[in-house]
């Protein structure tokens, strides 16, 4: 690519080869005459800057023109140039003419332009690097200039463009660069659309630095594109499989909401029926007690009875208190089997309870938790964006978006199509979707947990109320307790009956009291390991109502969470209708703002010119160069026009 000043220069220069003799300047002209402005301006190699030149194109004969100037200059002829208070005149006599105006020191241009250099970590200025080696980096920042009022900066593209010579610069980095070879240099061109600013960074390695001037060009940028030149076809029908998942998601966060209310209710009805049989329990357990005095009162008046008969000597008192010991222990092992009832009701009730909440069982909670886990349809695309994200930012999404691109995932391409036309919105649209899928697939996978911990703990229960693989559980062995006693009773009953019948016959009644205290002792000893099982079992069971507390605590919590969740994904929903139209619109509008073409021209050096049919900018920075040894200085030699113009580019 040849160097944009010297086409600039040749292209002036033979538009004005016509040039002829000088005419007067037609005094009674006021309207400004229809022109091309081209505006210069020279930086020192910071981006302050030094001199801005406008050069001013006309076609007429009786030139008017505006500016304001600290000195013009004809070159194109000899025509008169008549400057007065701010007005311009000139008689053309060719086709066309040029003339020069140096612009006020406080010219403001629409852009700022800062270049730094640093080498080896080191900041320093541009004119100490020259001949210097080492890792060299340039930042060249442009941003807007808000002293200028003039609105070239929201409708001017720019193009920057630096040239490096590869003998003395290598391993040429810069991101945002479009790279070519220009005989031994490589040419760095940077493109910013309207209305926006840019940071520019080059790191490279250099030996014995030098570097010309950079360059940046400015012109009004019509792409004549509108919304019926680009297809967003692909786009519109990834959206619409969006709002249709986005659906989905919703349909299955309600169902989600409705199984937890469930749960919730099924963990309450749980926690009550632990507590019904939390609060049995201790009355079985207040009752132990009472039995074991009971049977320990038995067993004493079975051995005075004895020691009574072993002495001859048996009183009608103490059958009387043997009888009532033993109803005693009767009544506590029916009140032992009536708590243990009372457990067993609880369980149907929280049976019920689950049946009354549409739920036969755990398991089937279980499968709407599966169902609600596959219905989000999460893809690996989505995965792998959400993981770049969330370990890099959106810097690392478009690496991977680039990468999935490249190996043929076809999701991934359509997303990328949109970052390189510079819609990065969908893209962070796409990452906060599949952020939120990811995060609610996660909580289905916590809940399926839980719902197989508290199947687990009913389970446990209802067994110790039931009898399987032929071993007698609690409530068998009470049953069976209160079955033997009973006749136990009925015999002690009879036996003091038969002791008031047959006081006489004492011989036999010691025989039988005898018996009956050996018997006793091992069933008083019974009676005290019962109890003691009873009172573990009690307090085992705090614990599993502390667990049921804590269950209700957690299905509490998840409702709530997943009412959240269907007020996010209803949000969602709603933010995600019509999302097609939005897409259009902001394809429209994107296009509008960079597309141009709506531009109405103005000058850039003075508002009264109101016929201008271009303004280009051309801003240059100075170059790096080392010190060059100083020769005879030669009388100055008179310059043609072809030199002029030359060295106006130079400058």
């Amino acid at each position: 690519m040849k160097n944009y000043n010297k086409i600039i220069a040749v292209a002036m220069a033979g538009a004005i080869c016509g040039s002829s003799a000088f005419t007067s300047v037609a005094l009674a002209a006021t309207k400004s005459s229809e022109k091309e402005e081209v505006i210069y301006a020279n930086l020192t190699t910071s981006g302050e800057i030094e001199k801005i030149y406008a050069v001013n194109i006309f076609k007429d004969k009786d030139i008017v023109d505006y500016g304001n100037y600290d000195e013009v200059k004809n070159m194109t002829s000899s025509d008169e140039i008549k400057y007065s208070n701010g007005k311009i005149t000139i008689d053309n006599s060719g086709d066309e003419l040029y003339y020069q105006g140096i612009m006020k020191s406080n010219t403001e241009m629409p852009w700022n332009i800062n270049v730094k250099y640093k080498l080896d970590g080191k900041e320093y200025k541009a004119e100490e690097l020259a001949g210097k080696s080492g890792k060299l980096e340039i930042t060249i920042s442009i941003k807007k200039n808000e002293n200028c009022k003039k609105n070239f900066f929201d409708n001017y593209a720019l193009q920057t463009v630096l040239q490096l010579d590869t003998n003395l610069c290598k391993n040429i980095v810069s991101e945002s660069a479009t790279m070519a070879n220009v005989g031994s240099l490589k040419q760095l061109t940077y493109t910013i659309l309207p209305g926006n600013e840019k940071e520019i960074e080059i790191s490279t390695d250099v030996t014995d630095f030098e570097m010309s001037g950079i360059q940046v060009n400015g012109i009004n940028l019509n792409l004549g594109l509108d919304s019926d030149s680009i297809d967003v076809s692909a786009l519109t029908e990834q959206l619409t499989t969006l709002q249709d998942a986005v659906n989905d998601l919703d349909n299955g966060a309600n169902e989600l909401n409705d199984g937890a209310n469930q749960l919730n209710t099924g963990a309450v009805s749980l926690a009550d029926g632990i507590k019904t049989i939390q609060d049995g329990l201790n009355q079985l357990n207040s009752k132990s007690s009472s039995l074991t005095s009971g049977s320990s009162e038995v067993l004493s008046a079975l051995k005075t009875i004895q020691s009574s008969l072993n002495n001859v000597s048996t009183s009608a008192d103490d059958l009387k208190q043997l009888s009532a010991a033993s109803t005693s222990i009767k009544g506590g092992i029916d009140s032992l089997v009536g708590g243990l009832q009372t457990v067993n009701s609880s369980i149907n009730q929280y049976n019920s309870s689950l049946a009354n909440a549409g739920l036969n069982s755990g398991a089937e909670l279980a499968q709407k938790n599966q169902a609600a886990l596959q219905s989000l349809g999460v893809t690996s695309t989505q995965r792998a964006l959400y993981s770049a994200y969330t370990t890099g930012g959106n810097q690392a999404v478009i690496s991977k978006l680039a990468q999935l691109s490249q190996s043929g995932n076809q999701e991934a391409a359509a997303l990328y199509a949109q970052v390189t036309a510079g819609n990065t919105a969908a893209v962070t649209q796409y990452v906060q979707t599949a952020g939120k899928l990811i995060s609610v697939e996660t909580l289905l996978k916590a809940d399926a947990t839980y719902i197989a911990g508290s199947a687990q703990l009913i389970s446990g229960i209802s067994a110790q109320m039931s009898t399987s693989s032929g071993q007698t559980t609690l409530m068998s062995g009470a049953l069976s307790l209160q079955s033997n006693y009973k006749k136990f009773d009925e015999s002690i009953q009879g036996l003091v009956s038969s002791l008031n019948n047959l006081m006489a016959n004492m011989t036999q009644l010691k025989s039988g009291i005898n018996k009956l205290t050996d018997n006793y002792a091992v069933l008083d000893s019974g009676i005290k390991e019962y109890t003691g099982a009873v009172s573990k079992i009690t307090e085992g069971y705090g614990q599993v109502y502390q667990g049921a507390l804590d269950l209700v605590s957690g299905t509490n919590s998840l409702y709530k969470g997943t009412t959240e969740l269907t007020d996010g994904t209803g949000e969602f929903k709603k933010e995600t209708s019509g999302l097609d139209k939005k897409v259009d619109e902001e394809v429209d509008s994107m296009i509008e703002s960079f597309a141009g073409g709506d531009f109405e021209v103005e000058s850039f050096v003075s508002d009264k010119n109101t016929d201008v049919d271009s303004v280009q900018f051309v801003i240059k920075t100075e170059a790096i160069k080392k010190e060059e040894v100083k020769v005879e200085e030669q009388k100055e030699e008179e310059l043609n026009f072809w030199q002029k113009l030359l060295n106006l580019f130079r400058k």
